[in-house]
């Protein structure tokens, strides 16, 4: 994925209320950035083709409808993609795990905190285990 999608992905997550973007909406939040209209057009065509994201819903614009865009995957899948993309798989998540621990740690000094880990990394044991995954 390049720059200008993951920009408009990050715009797209970011919607506090959850609606759907259309193209107009995006401009509109890229205003005074440079990133022209038909930069935006050629990012969100290729995430649709990418299936990143869908089409949510028609709006009327005047004489013409305007699609109204959404995610489909999180951000969490969208780490993963990139991270697949990288030569980094399933096979190295412990050793991931770790390092993001490691380069967490200031941030997360709290030993509650490090129980809520443990707990959250116990439940994706069990998930794996059962194959809910």
């Amino acid at each position: 994925m390049d720059k200008r999608e993951r920009r408009i992905m990050e715009r797209i997550w970011e919607q506090e209320d959850g609606n759907p973007l259309s193209v107009t909406d995006l401009e509109e939040l890229f205003a005074g950035e440079k990133i022209s209209k038909v930069s935006i057009f050629k990012a969100v065509q290729s995430l649709l083709d990418k299936g990143y994201i869908g089409v949510a819903a028609l709006e009327r614009s005047g004489a013409v409808y305007a699609r109204k865009y959404e995610a489909v995957i999180t951000r969490e899948q969208y780490a993963a993609i990139l991270l697949a993309d990288s030569g980094i798989h399933s096979s190295s998540l412990g050793s991931l795990a770790l390092a993001m621990i490691g380069n967490d740690r200031n941030d997360r000094p709290d030993e509650a905190k490090d129980e809520e880990l443990i707990a959250e990394l116990q439940e994706v044991i069990e998930r794996i285990k059962c194959k809910e995954v």
